[in-house]
C-alpha cells in the first residue's frame, strides 16, 4: 500500500551539470528523505517517458499518438531504464517480469484512463525502491524533472520539486569535459538557455508554491546556511544536524568547480563563450527567466 509520503516525492532536477546530484546526495543524509537507487530513475519524466506520454494523451485523448506514446514509454522502461548497468536500474529492486507485467496493465487501462494508468505504474514501480530502501519519502534527481515539472504535476500533484540553478557557462564547460552531453561548448550553451527557459515555463504552470529554485553557489559559497534553511523548510523538514555534518564535510567550493570555463578555454574561446552567454541571458531575461547571479 502506498503511503502518505510515498505520494509526495522530492523532484530535484536542473539543466544538467547544474548542481541536482550534490542537493540529491545532501538530502539523502536527511533521516526523513532517501535518494533513490539509482539516484536518477528517469522512467518518468525523462524522454519519451511516462510523463510525455500522460502529456500527447492529454493533449489528443483516444489517438493514435497517444497509444504510440505510451508504447513508446513502456519501451524505454523495460530496455533502456530497467538495467542501465550491473548496478545501476530498476532491476536492483524488482524484476522483469513485475516490470512487464505492470507496463501491459497500463498499456490496457491507458486510453480510458491515462493519469490512473499512469499513477498506478509510477507508484508501483517507486513503492518497490521506496520497500528495497526502507524509505518513507524518496528524492529523485532526474535532471529533467526540472524542465517537466508541470507535466509531473498530475502523477504526483504533491510532490516538491527543487530546481538547482548554476552559471551557464560553467554548466556548458562540465558538459564537454563529459562522455555524455554535448561534446561543444556553444551547443552546450545552447542547451542550457533552452533548458533554462523551459524549466522557468513549467515552474509558472506548476501551482504556486510547488517549485524552489536555488542556486548552486549559493547552497555552496554565497549562503549556505540559509539556503540549507530555505531548502528543508520548503520540504517541511527539520534541518539535522547530520546532514549538516555531512553538508560542512563533503560540499565545498572547490568541489564545485566556480569559473572552470575561464581555466577549461583559451582566451579567445573565453571571449566567444562570454559572449554566447551574455546574449543568452539577455534572450533569457526578456522573457522573465531568472538567471543565476
Amino acid at each position: 500500500m502506498t503511503t502518505p509520503d510515498l505520494l509526495r516525492p522530492v523532484l530535484v532536477g536542473g539543466t544538467g551539470r547544474s548542481g541536482s546530484t550534490i542537493v540529491g546526495h545532501l538530502l539523502d543524509h536527511h533521516p526523513d528523505l532517501t535518494l533513490t537507487r539509482p539516484m536518477e530513475v528517469r522512467f518518468i519524466a525523462g524522454t519519451d517517458g511516462l510523463a510525455d506520454a500522460l502529456a500527447v494523451a492529454q493533449a489528443a485523448p483516444h489517438s493514435q499518438k497517444a497509444a504510440s506514446a505510451a508504447d513508446l514509454a513502456v519501451n524505454r522502461l523495460r530496455t533502456r531504464w530497467f538495467q542501465r548497468a550491473e548496478h545501476v536500474g530498476l532491476h536492483e529492486s524488482m524484476s522483469l517480469g513485475d516490470v512487464e507485467g505492470w507496463s501491459d496493465e497500463y498499456l490496457a487501462a491507458f486510453e480510458d484512463d491515462p493519469l490512473g494508468a499512469t499513477q498506478l505504474l509510477t507508484q508501483r514501480i517507486m513503492q518497490r525502491i521506496a520497500e528495497r530502501l526502507g524509505a518513507s519519502r524518496l528524492v529523485d534527481t532526474t535532471p529533467a524533472n526540472a524542465r517537466k515539472a508541470d507535466l509531473l504535476e498530475p502523477i504526483y500533484p504533491d510532490s516538491n520539486v527543487v530546481v538547482v540553478t548554476r552559471d551557464g557557462r560553467d554548466v556548458s564547460a562540465s558538459f564537454v569535459s563529459q562522455t555524455f552531453g554535448p561534446d561543444d561548448v556553444f551547443e552546450a550553451l545552447d542547451q542550457w538557455g533552452r533548458r533554462m527557459l523551459r524549466s522557468h515555463q513549467a515552474a509558472l504552470a506548476c501551482r504556486s508554491g510547488r517549485v524552489l529554485s536555488i542556486e548552486l553557489m549559493d547552497l555552496v559559497v554565497r549562503d549556505r546556511a540559509g539556503t540549507l534553511e530555505r531548502l528543508c523548510g520548503f520540504l517541511g523538514v527539520p534541518v539535522d544536524d547530520g546532514l549538516v555534518r555531512w553538508f560542512d564535510e563533503n560540499v565545498t567550493a572547490t568541489g564545485m568547480h566556480p569559473g572552470r570555463w575561464r581555466r577549461d578555454f583559451d582566451d579567445d574561446t573565453c571571449q566567444r563563450i562570454d559572449e554566447r552567454y551574455s546574449a543568452i541571458c539577455a534572450r533569457l531575461q526578456a522573457k522573465g527567466v531568472a538567471l543565476p547571479a
